[in-house]
């Protein structure tokens, strides 16, 4: 199917046994046609470079924030996405449209060159007629005078490249720069368009070789009389082709996967590896960074970036509107983002290292759905599984019902985030910031990290933490009452003031942590390391559960943590949870240093009265939350939920009294509906009284 020597192929007798043409009266029909064809084509190669223009001056940041197309010289705008979902279809259109205009005028040239070739003596191209023919190089190098090999090539080159490999590159350019969008519905327009270019290009382009009436003949002829080109042409659609449906695909659709597959760089536990998210091509080069080439990417890429025009944005408005989006696999680190609505958008895998989102919206389109179906789904969630967040501001940004499943948020700043609902198993918070943040709603967090990170007055009400390590965090007046901590490493954690009202603290480790003023009342022990002695004055140990949890207790745990997808966050919690599945060591347990200190605890504070513990519990937590050094208002939110809670046995009205107080230094940063709930309470305790 090339369009090389395509005269010298052609017969030099008249076709199919009919009389012959006289050549001087097909020249003038040969020239007219040429005239028409060669406006066309070049019709057509300017709108090929028009097109090549405008798509290459769209950016990462222009498929990111959805900025519409300007068209060259024209000045107008057209929709980002209506643009390349008919631009493809046009270019096609164009090129099916051309490539018909020639085929007609290739069998009026073919007749030309038979009919002069009767005139000629010898074998070559030297009739004068020839000379007259529209010098079009598409009819010069069918019937023009005999040329140089040089001069030959060039003619047919032009040719090949200008009608065969111009269109379906250009084809491909645009699939390949508006694949970062990730939108798979016009990313398969894209394949459509180029598959029937090329099928085109097979069914009607081959009759620009041959003058034959029947496909099967010309293509017969083609292949025997132009094996070179023929084989050029081939090799040039198929690898093509290849590209499109293999290789430039968006990251797990099924052609990806079936790619990945056959390369064997398919994902383990279906969460992806990050270098996954870029080109993958065998024999090509493909830069560590998932680039191909350095130049081309299948993911968007801005970094370092003001995203947002208006830095004084209104709180509570959006600043700019990402709501589901396909961003997985993006690199946004450092780049401003804050107040950005990505509501139910997903960017598994995503980088977001030091960008602004403080204030984002990263939550549930439909939160009442995901109450009553638990479908993170059918609720139009945010996922950003195997995201990164490291040092990341997220300051009061609002992620209930988020899946941050094996996400890395290290050195991150949440304070005072809203993380109801959210799925946090395998996430990495250690050193993060995480004063005042809402975890309430049964929260999944198993085998979470939060080493060292900052947790004063967060709300944890309810989470599922087995096997989560909270090393050496400053967790003062943190609640986790009702909380699962089954096999939690708490080691010399700060804990004061912490509300732990009957929650599951079976396999947990308290060594080395400070826990006065924490309430453990009707907390679940045994095989709990306890923690050191504060003397028992402040601390709240009433009712608490001595008692070896049942074996259907047990078996939920070890079916909770067969549920987690990641091996080493499954790994992790099956190990911390390892010494409640042994029975000897759970019976051994009774008569050890841990539980006679524990037994020791709740009987000390029986011997304290009621008023005086009450009036001690009191004065203790007012001084911890307006000591200067927590003026940042965590502890002094914490103690706020604390004191709202039925359980609470120290005065109410004084904390608020306290807290209301200019003089105390966390009155101006404590959380406002805390204060306000707080107002509230101690309206109806005054009532009530």
């Amino acid at each position: 199917m090339g369009l090389g020597n395509m005269a010298d192929q052609a017969p030099p007798v008249a076709l199919d046994g009919e009389t012959p043409v006289n050549p001087y009266s097909l020249l003038e029909a040969v020239n007219h046609s040429s005239d028409t064809a060669h406006t066309a084509w070049l019709i057509f190669l300017s709108i090929m470079a028009y097109l090549m223009i405008a798509v290459a001056g769209v950016t990462h940041k222009d498929l990111l924030l959805e900025t519409p197309v300007l068209l060259p010289v024209l000045q107008v705008k057209i929709q980002l996405t209506q643009f390349f979902q008919f631009a493809t279809v046009v270019l096609v259109l164009l090129h099916l449209g051309l490539v018909s205009q020639l085929v007609l005028l290739a069998k009026e040239t073919l007749e030309f060159d038979s009919a002069v070739k009767l005139l000629e003596i010898s074998g070559a191209r030297t009739h004068p007629l020839r000379l007259e023919l529209n010098n079009f190089f598409f009819v010069q190098a069918i019937g023009g005078p005999q040329r140089s090999a040089i001069m030959s090539a060039f003619l047919h080159g032009m040719s090949w490249l200008t009608l065969v490999v111009l269109p379906v590159v250009l084809l491909l350019y645009i699939q390949v720069v508006f694949l970062p969008y990730h939108n798979i519905g016009i990313t398969w327009t894209h394949r459509l368009a180029l598959l029937t270019d090329i099928a085109m290009l097979i069914a009607i382009g081959i009759f620009l070789m041959q003058a034959e009436t029947s496909f099967v003949k010309a293509f017969m002829r083609t292949t025997t009389a132009n094996p070179m080109s023929f084989g050029a042409t081939t090799i040039v659609l198929f690898l093509t082709a290849l590209f499109s449906f293999f290789v430039a695909t968006i990251p797990g659709e099924a052609l990806d996967r079936a790619t990945q597959a056959v390369l064997g760089t398919r994902p383990v536990d279906g969460l992806g590896r990050r270098y996954e998210g870029g080109f993958s091509v065998p024999m090509l080069t493909s830069r560590a960074d998932g680039s191909l080439f350095g130049m081309f990417r299948r993911n968007i890429v801005v970094t370092d970036t003001d995203l947002v025009i208006d830095k004084d944005q209104t709180p509570g408005e959006p600043s700019l509107s990402l709501r589901g989006r396909d961003l997985r696999f993006a690199k946004l680190d450092r780049t401003d983002l804050h107040q950005a609505d990505l509501t139910g958008a997903n960017i598994d895998n995503a980088s977001f290292s030091g960008a602004d989102l403080s204030g984002a919206w990263l939550q549930c389109a439909d939160l009442n759905e995901l109450l009553k179906t638990d479908d993170r789904i059918e609720a139009r969630c945010t996922s950003a599984r195997s995201a990164v967040f490291s040092r990341a501001k997220l300051d009061g940004a609002r992620m209930n019902g988020i899946d941050l499943t094996s996400a890395k948020l290290d050195d991150a700043r949440l304070d005072a985030a809203e993380l109801s609902y959210a799925k946090l198993t395998g996430a990495d918070f250690s050193s993060a910031i995480l004063d005042k943040a809402d975890m309430t709603g049964g929260i999944s967090a198993e085998g979470a990290q939060f080493l060292i990170a900052s947790m004063q007055g967060t709300d944890l009400n309810g989470a599922q933490l087995q096997g989560a390590d909270f090393s050496s965090a400053n967790m003062q007046a943190a609640n986790l009452s009702y909380a699962h901590l089954q096999g939690v490493m708490l080691k010399d954690a700060q804990l004061d003031a912490a509300a732990f009202h009957q929650a599951h603290l079976e396999g947990a480790s308290f060594s080395g942590a400070s826990v006065t003023g924490a309430d453990f009342s009707g907390a679940y022990v045994w095989m709990t390391a306890a923690p050191p002695d504060d003397g028992g004055a402040v601390t709240e140990y009433a009712d608490l559960v001595l008692a070896m949890p049942e074996e259907v207790t047990l078996s939920g745990l070890t079916q909770t943590a067969k549920t987690i997808a990641n091996v080493r966050t499954r790994s992790g919690v099956t190990s911390a949870l390892a010494p409640l599945m042994d029975a000897t060591k759970r019976t051994a347990w009774s008569g050890s240093d841990d539980a006679k200190r524990w037994t020791a605890a709740t009987a000390a504070k029986g011997v304290i009265a009621p008023d005086q513990a009450k009036a001690q519990l009191s004065d203790y937590l007012a001084k911890l939350m307006c000591r200067p050094r927590w003026s940042s208002g965590g502890i002094a939110t914490g103690i706020a939920r604390r004191a709202q809670t039925p359980q609470f046995r120290g005065d109410l009205a004084m904390i608020y009294e306290t807290l209301k107080n200019p003089d105390c230094p966390a009155s101006k940063t404590v959380l406002p509906r805390a204060l306000h709930d707080l107002s509230t309470a101690a309206d109806i305790t005054k009532i009530g009284g």
